[in-house]
């Protein structure tokens, strides 16, 4: 068990749960942004709210939305990671919604009345792994949090 002075030290500064928020959070609000910058979204003049043929890298099928939601999901992660355990629900909460994308696009057809977000493969794949990858590190990185500082 951690001294009640190691407790603070990782509260204040932040130890690895809300370090891992962060980086989460600066990851999807990057990917946000970057889905409405012409030069780096290719076809921009096709960028539309939901259905669009714009792409991100020339890759990734992204519209308004999926940007606007990744953005505020990213938003969203880093005001919760003022506490260790609100910093971990809102990370894995936000890597299940990636995952339910990158599901969601490969079961709607695309061009379909239901087609909300942009069913490309790549970006499906895109969402899918995003989340994995942060459910995984998020659960490594609290884990970590308690055996360098005894909380959770």
């Amino acid at each position: 068990m951690s001294s009640p002075a190691a407790i603070e030290a990782a509260t204040t500064r932040g130890g690895p749960v809300r370090q891992h928020a962060r980086i989460t959070g600066g990851v999807l609000m990057v990917l946000g942004v970057l889905g409405l910058v012409p030069g780096i979204t290719t076809d921009y003049d096709q960028l539309g709210i939901f259905r669009s043929g714009a792409q991100l890298l020339g890759v990734f099928q992204v519209s308004v939305l999926t940007s606007t939601l990744l953005f505020l999901y990213g938003v969203t992660v880093l005001v919760f990671a003022g506490s260790v355990r609100q910093a971990h629900k809102s990370a894995v909460l936000h890597a299940l919604l990636l995952i339910g994308m990158g599901l969601t696009g490969w079961g709607i057809v695309q061009n379909s009345p239901a087609e909300v977000l942009p069913a490309d493969g790549a970006s499906s794949l895109l969402y899918l792994l995003l989340g994995i990858v942060f459910l995984i590190t998020s659960n490594r990185a609290r884990a970590r949090e308690i055996k360098e500082n005894g909380i959770f």
